[in-house]
Protein backbone atom coordinates (compact mmCIF):
# COMPACT_ATOMS: atom_id res chain seq x y z
CA UNK A 1 0.00 0.00 0.00
CA UNK A 2 2.99 2.32 -0.37
CA UNK A 3 2.21 5.69 -1.94
CA UNK A 4 4.75 7.72 -3.94
CA UNK A 5 3.52 11.32 -4.09
CA UNK A 6 5.58 13.51 -6.40
CA UNK A 7 5.65 17.28 -6.69
CA UNK A 8 7.42 18.41 -9.84
CA UNK A 9 8.68 21.58 -11.43
CA UNK A 10 7.84 22.29 -15.05
CA UNK A 11 10.69 21.00 -17.18
CA UNK A 12 12.08 18.74 -14.44
CA UNK A 13 10.89 15.52 -16.08
CA UNK A 14 8.73 14.75 -13.08
CA UNK A 15 5.82 13.26 -15.00
CA UNK A 16 8.09 10.96 -16.98
CA UNK A 17 9.92 9.79 -13.86
CA UNK A 18 6.64 9.23 -12.02
CA UNK A 19 5.26 7.07 -14.84
CA UNK A 20 8.50 5.05 -15.01
CA UNK A 21 8.51 4.49 -11.25
CA UNK A 22 4.91 3.28 -11.30
CA UNK A 23 5.68 0.86 -14.13
CA UNK A 24 8.75 -0.53 -12.35
CA UNK A 25 6.86 -1.02 -9.08
CA UNK A 26 3.71 -2.36 -10.71
CA UNK A 27 1.74 0.48 -9.09
CA UNK A 28 -1.14 2.50 -10.47
CA UNK A 29 -0.16 5.92 -11.81
CA UNK A 30 -2.79 8.63 -11.64
CA UNK A 31 -2.80 12.28 -12.62
CA UNK A 32 -5.73 13.52 -14.71
CA UNK A 33 -7.75 10.56 -13.42
CA UNK A 34 -8.10 12.44 -10.13
CA UNK A 35 -9.94 15.28 -11.86
CA UNK A 36 -12.07 12.90 -13.92
CA UNK A 37 -13.04 11.04 -10.75
CA UNK A 38 -13.95 14.30 -8.99
CA UNK A 39 -16.08 15.46 -11.91
CA UNK A 40 -17.86 12.14 -12.30
CA UNK A 41 -18.58 11.42 -8.63
CA UNK A 42 -19.79 14.94 -7.86
CA UNK A 43 -21.54 15.55 -11.18
CA UNK A 44 -19.70 18.74 -12.08
CA UNK A 45 -18.14 20.04 -15.26
CA UNK A 46 -14.78 18.47 -16.08
CA UNK A 47 -13.76 21.73 -17.77
CA UNK A 48 -14.49 23.85 -14.69
CA UNK A 49 -12.87 21.50 -12.21
CA UNK A 50 -9.77 21.28 -14.43
CA UNK A 51 -9.57 25.07 -14.56
CA UNK A 52 -9.61 25.26 -10.75
CA UNK A 53 -7.00 22.52 -10.43
CA UNK A 54 -4.55 23.80 -13.01
CA UNK A 55 -4.13 27.45 -12.15
CA UNK A 56 -3.57 29.77 -9.22
CA UNK A 57 -6.75 31.28 -7.79
CA UNK A 58 -6.84 35.06 -7.61
CA UNK A 59 -7.57 36.80 -4.32
CA UNK A 60 -11.23 37.23 -5.20
CA UNK A 61 -11.58 33.68 -6.51
CA UNK A 62 -10.43 32.38 -3.14
CA UNK A 63 -13.74 33.63 -1.80
CA UNK A 64 -15.72 32.10 -4.67
CA UNK A 65 -17.84 29.37 -3.09
CA UNK A 66 -18.10 27.35 -6.29
CA UNK A 67 -14.33 27.14 -6.70
CA UNK A 68 -13.88 26.27 -3.02
CA UNK A 69 -16.36 23.43 -3.51
CA UNK A 70 -14.45 22.15 -6.54
CA UNK A 71 -11.21 22.08 -4.56
CA UNK A 72 -13.03 20.02 -1.92
CA UNK A 73 -14.11 17.54 -4.60
CA UNK A 74 -10.53 17.24 -5.88
CA UNK A 75 -9.29 16.56 -2.34
CA UNK A 76 -11.84 13.77 -1.88
CA UNK A 77 -10.88 12.25 -5.23
CA UNK A 78 -7.18 12.28 -4.33
CA UNK A 79 -7.79 10.46 -1.06
CA UNK A 80 -10.05 7.93 -2.80
CA UNK A 81 -7.06 6.83 -4.87
CA UNK A 82 -4.62 7.09 -1.94
CA UNK A 83 -6.79 4.81 0.15
CA UNK A 84 -6.27 2.02 -2.39
CA UNK A 85 -2.48 2.20 -1.96
CA UNK A 86 0.24 0.91 -4.32
CA UNK A 87 0.04 4.26 -6.05
CA UNK A 88 2.20 6.89 -7.73
CA UNK A 89 0.84 10.40 -8.21
CA UNK A 90 2.39 13.48 -9.79
CA UNK A 91 1.09 16.93 -8.92
CA UNK A 92 -2.36 17.69 -7.46
CA UNK A 93 -0.79 18.57 -4.10
CA UNK A 94 -0.10 14.93 -3.26
CA UNK A 95 2.88 15.40 -0.90
CA UNK A 96 0.87 17.94 1.07
CA UNK A 97 -2.34 15.93 1.25
CA UNK A 98 -0.27 13.04 2.62
CA UNK A 99 1.87 14.78 5.20
CA UNK A 100 1.84 12.81 8.47
CA UNK A 101 1.19 9.56 6.56
CA UNK A 102 4.27 7.46 7.28
CA UNK A 103 3.96 5.08 4.31
CA UNK A 104 3.66 7.94 1.83
CA UNK A 105 6.98 8.85 0.23
CA UNK A 106 6.81 12.56 -0.53
CA UNK A 107 9.14 13.53 -3.36
CA UNK A 108 10.10 16.82 -4.98
CA UNK A 109 11.60 16.65 -8.47
CA UNK A 110 13.36 19.84 -9.52
CA UNK A 111 16.08 21.13 -11.81
CA UNK A 112 17.97 24.41 -12.29
CA UNK A 113 15.86 27.12 -13.90
CA UNK A 114 17.82 27.38 -17.15
CA UNK A 115 17.83 23.59 -17.55
CA UNK A 116 14.06 23.59 -17.28
CA UNK A 117 13.77 26.46 -19.74
CA UNK A 118 15.96 24.63 -22.25
CA UNK A 119 13.84 21.48 -21.97
CA UNK A 120 10.62 23.44 -22.48
CA UNK A 121 12.14 25.18 -25.50
CA UNK A 122 13.06 21.82 -27.03
CA UNK A 123 9.83 20.04 -26.15
CA UNK A 124 7.40 22.79 -27.19
CA UNK A 125 9.50 24.48 -29.90
CA UNK A 126 9.49 27.83 -28.08
CA UNK A 127 11.96 30.70 -28.16
CA UNK A 128 13.93 31.46 -24.99
CA UNK A 129 11.85 34.45 -23.89
CA UNK A 130 8.55 32.61 -24.24
CA UNK A 131 9.86 29.55 -22.41
CA UNK A 132 11.21 31.69 -19.56
CA UNK A 133 7.81 33.33 -19.16
CA UNK A 134 6.00 30.01 -19.19
CA UNK A 135 8.24 28.41 -16.55
CA UNK A 136 8.13 31.48 -14.31
CA UNK A 137 4.33 31.69 -14.53
CA UNK A 138 4.02 28.02 -13.66
CA UNK A 139 6.29 28.38 -10.64
CA UNK A 140 4.42 31.44 -9.42
CA UNK A 141 0.96 29.94 -9.84
CA UNK A 142 1.86 26.65 -8.20
CA UNK A 143 3.51 28.42 -5.27
CA UNK A 144 0.36 30.49 -4.78
CA UNK A 145 -1.95 27.47 -4.99
CA UNK A 146 0.00 25.41 -2.45
CA UNK A 147 0.23 28.38 -0.10
CA UNK A 148 -3.53 28.96 -0.38
CA UNK A 149 -4.51 25.32 0.10
CA UNK A 150 -1.97 24.24 2.71
CA UNK A 151 -0.19 27.34 4.00
CA UNK A 152 3.16 25.81 2.98
CA UNK A 153 6.08 26.75 0.75
CA UNK A 154 6.29 24.02 -1.89
CA UNK A 155 9.99 24.72 -2.54
CA UNK A 156 11.23 23.96 0.99
CA UNK A 157 13.02 20.60 1.19
CA UNK A 158 11.72 19.94 4.71
CA UNK A 159 8.27 19.37 3.20
CA UNK A 160 9.53 16.22 1.45
CA UNK A 161 11.22 12.91 2.20
CA UNK A 162 13.38 13.11 -0.92
CA UNK A 163 14.41 15.94 -3.25
CA UNK A 164 15.88 14.95 -6.62
CA UNK A 165 17.75 17.34 -8.90
CA UNK A 166 17.39 16.21 -12.52
CA UNK A 167 20.01 18.59 -13.92
CA UNK A 168 21.53 15.76 -15.91
CA UNK A 169 19.42 13.46 -18.06
CA UNK A 170 20.13 10.39 -15.91
CA UNK A 171 16.51 9.24 -16.04
CA UNK A 172 17.18 5.58 -15.33
CA UNK A 173 19.13 6.52 -12.21
CA UNK A 174 16.33 8.73 -10.88
CA UNK A 175 13.80 5.97 -11.50
CA UNK A 176 15.95 3.30 -9.82
CA UNK A 177 16.54 5.58 -6.85
CA UNK A 178 12.84 6.13 -6.22
CA UNK A 179 11.95 2.48 -6.79
CA UNK A 180 14.55 1.38 -4.23
CA UNK A 181 13.33 3.97 -1.73
CA UNK A 182 9.68 2.97 -2.19
CA UNK A 183 10.56 -0.66 -1.42
CA UNK A 184 12.41 0.24 1.77
CA UNK A 185 10.75 -0.79 5.08
CA UNK A 186 10.59 2.91 5.96
CA UNK A 187 7.70 3.37 3.53
CA UNK A 188 5.72 0.21 4.18
CA UNK A 189 2.28 0.69 5.73
CA UNK A 190 1.45 -0.03 9.34
CA UNK A 191 -1.98 -0.52 10.84
CA UNK A 192 -1.79 3.03 12.18
CA UNK A 193 -0.71 4.65 8.91
CA UNK A 194 -3.33 2.72 6.91
CA UNK A 195 -5.99 3.91 9.34
CA UNK A 196 -4.69 7.45 8.98
CA UNK A 197 -5.34 7.39 5.23
CA UNK A 198 -8.81 5.91 5.79
CA UNK A 199 -9.61 8.70 8.25
CA UNK A 200 -8.34 11.37 5.86
CA UNK A 201 -10.34 9.87 3.01
CA UNK A 202 -13.55 9.64 5.01
CA UNK A 203 -13.11 13.19 6.30
CA UNK A 204 -12.65 14.41 2.73
CA UNK A 205 -15.79 12.56 1.62
CA UNK A 206 -17.73 14.21 4.42
CA UNK A 207 -16.49 17.66 3.38
CA UNK A 208 -17.37 16.89 -0.23
CA UNK A 209 -20.87 15.71 0.73
CA UNK A 210 -21.45 18.91 2.71
CA UNK A 211 -20.14 20.95 -0.25
CA UNK A 212 -22.44 19.14 -2.67
CA UNK A 213 -25.64 19.31 -0.62
CA UNK A 214 -27.93 22.16 -1.73
CA UNK A 215 -28.61 23.32 1.82
CA UNK A 216 -25.07 23.19 3.20
CA UNK A 217 -22.89 23.78 0.12
CA UNK A 218 -21.98 27.34 1.07
CA UNK A 219 -20.92 26.76 4.66
CA UNK A 220 -17.29 26.17 5.53
CA UNK A 221 -16.71 23.59 8.25
CA UNK A 222 -13.66 21.80 9.51
CA UNK A 223 -14.05 18.02 9.54
CA UNK A 224 -11.87 15.60 11.48
CA UNK A 225 -12.53 11.86 11.42
CA UNK A 226 -11.01 9.14 13.57
CA UNK A 227 -12.17 5.58 13.00
CA UNK A 228 -15.60 6.65 11.86
CA UNK A 229 -16.06 9.27 14.58
CA UNK A 230 -16.59 12.61 12.87
CA UNK A 231 -16.13 16.02 14.47
CA UNK A 232 -17.45 19.13 12.73
CA UNK A 233 -16.39 22.64 13.68
CA UNK A 234 -17.23 25.92 12.03
CA UNK A 235 -18.62 29.43 12.09
CA UNK A 236 -22.27 29.60 11.03
CA UNK A 237 -25.09 32.10 10.97
CA UNK A 238 -27.44 29.65 12.66
CA UNK A 239 -27.02 26.46 14.72
CA UNK A 240 -29.53 24.90 12.36
CA UNK A 241 -26.93 25.09 9.57
CA UNK A 242 -24.47 23.07 11.60
CA UNK A 243 -27.21 20.56 12.38
CA UNK A 244 -27.90 20.29 8.66
CA UNK A 245 -24.19 19.67 7.97
CA UNK A 246 -24.14 16.99 10.67
CA UNK A 247 -27.14 15.28 9.09
CA UNK A 248 -25.35 15.23 5.74
CA UNK A 249 -22.22 13.82 7.40
CA UNK A 250 -24.20 10.99 9.02
CA UNK A 251 -25.32 9.82 5.58
CA UNK A 252 -21.76 9.28 4.35
CA UNK A 253 -20.91 5.55 4.38
CA UNK A 254 -18.37 4.78 7.09
CA UNK A 255 -19.43 7.54 9.47
CA UNK A 256 -20.69 6.05 12.74
CA UNK A 257 -21.01 9.15 14.90
CA UNK A 258 -20.90 12.93 14.46
CA UNK A 259 -20.25 15.66 17.00
CA UNK A 260 -20.47 19.40 16.35
CA UNK A 261 -18.94 22.60 17.62
CA UNK A 262 -20.51 25.73 16.12
CA UNK A 263 -19.74 29.39 16.63
CA UNK A 264 -22.78 31.47 15.72
CA UNK A 265 -22.38 34.97 14.27
CA UNK A 266 -25.21 37.44 13.61
CA UNK A 267 -26.24 38.00 10.01
CA UNK A 268 -26.19 41.77 10.47
CA UNK A 269 -23.49 43.52 12.47
CA UNK A 270 -25.36 45.67 15.04
CA UNK A 271 -22.59 48.29 15.29
CA UNK A 272 -20.60 49.36 18.31
CA UNK A 273 -22.28 49.47 21.68
CA UNK A 274 -21.92 52.98 23.13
Amino acid sequence: MTIVAISREMGSGGYEVAAAVAKALGFAYVDREILLHAARVHDVSEEKITDVADRHLSLWERFDEEKRRYLTFIEAAYYAFAEQGNLVTAGRGGPFFLRNVSHAMRVRIMAPFEVRVRRIMEREKLDHKTAVGKVRNYDRELAGRIDYLFGLDWTLPENYDLVINTETDAWEFYTDLLVAAARHPRFQPTAESAQRVKDLSLGARVRAAIAQDLLTKNINVEVVVRQGQGALKGVVFSPAMMDAAANVARQVPGVVQVSCEAVEIPRVYPGPIM
